[in-house]
């Protein structure tokens, strides 16, 4: 009697298809665009850097150029105090901040020059403005006082650069817990003036709250 054959199966398919990710790179285009904007900063060749500027898209981040460009191009507005070419900077960062979240002024460094930008045209207010964006609860970097401090200096206000001074110092002084500091620092301020504004009102309230010194009419 002859024994059955018996037929193994080995027919079994073991899949290998391991794909790799590559790591996330900025697009060659983006690269490119910022690149084309650093020379052109550099070469003080303004009109065109800020043609280029304009021309991308405020809703798609991938073609916003970065802080560093940025930076460069009012480093050259600066120099040139071309005023107007930064008034345009600034409204293409506002744009793309409400158009697609990319909020370039939270960056110290661009955030300081255009504070010096506006200083150095006069432009108090504007430089201002930019010093207040993002509110009070921001924690601001000492670059960012000092050139608010000396452009209130450079234009003459020096009432104003001495109320910043103290609302600095003050802020520190809240976060060190150090209230001596800063009632002698309040006291250098009264003897400037018997009405501070409205920034340095709000200051010592926050730090006499901490201390558990509520004072009124100073």
């Amino acid at each position: 009697m002859g024994i059955p054959a018996i037929f193994l199966s080995t027919n079994q398919t073991v899949s290998t298809n391991i794909t790799a990710t590559p790591a996330p790179t900025k697009p060659l285009k983006h690269r490119l665009h910022n690149s084309t904007l650093k020379s052109l900063s550099k070469s003080g060749k303004l009109d065109e850097a800020l043609r280029l500027i304009e021309s991308s898209p405020s809703k798609s981040p991938a073609t916003a150029p970065d802080a560093e460009a940025c930076a460069l191009f009012l480093h050259s507005c600066i120099s040139r105090k071309a005023l107007e070419h930064g008034q345009r900077l600034y409204l293409q960062l506002l744009l793309y901040r409400a158009r697609s979240n990319q909020d370039l002024l939270s960056n110290p460094r661009l955030k300081s020059k255009l504070i010096t930008l506006f200083s150095v045209c006069g432009r108090v207010d504007e430089a201002r403005r930019v010093f207040e964006d993002g509110g009070e609860d921001v924690d601001l970097p000492e670059s960012v006082w000092v050139a608010m401090g000396i452009g209130y200096s450079r234009n003459g206000y020096p009432i104003e650069a001495l109320f910043l001074y103290y609302e600095m110092v003050s802020k520190a002084c809240l976060d060190l817990g150090d209230l001596r500091t800063g009632r002698a620092v309040h006291a250098q301020v009264l003897k400037a003036t018997e009405d501070p504004d409205q920034v340095v009102n709000n200051a010592l309230v926050r730090l006499y709250s901490w201390g558990c010194v509520w004072v009124f009419g100073l």
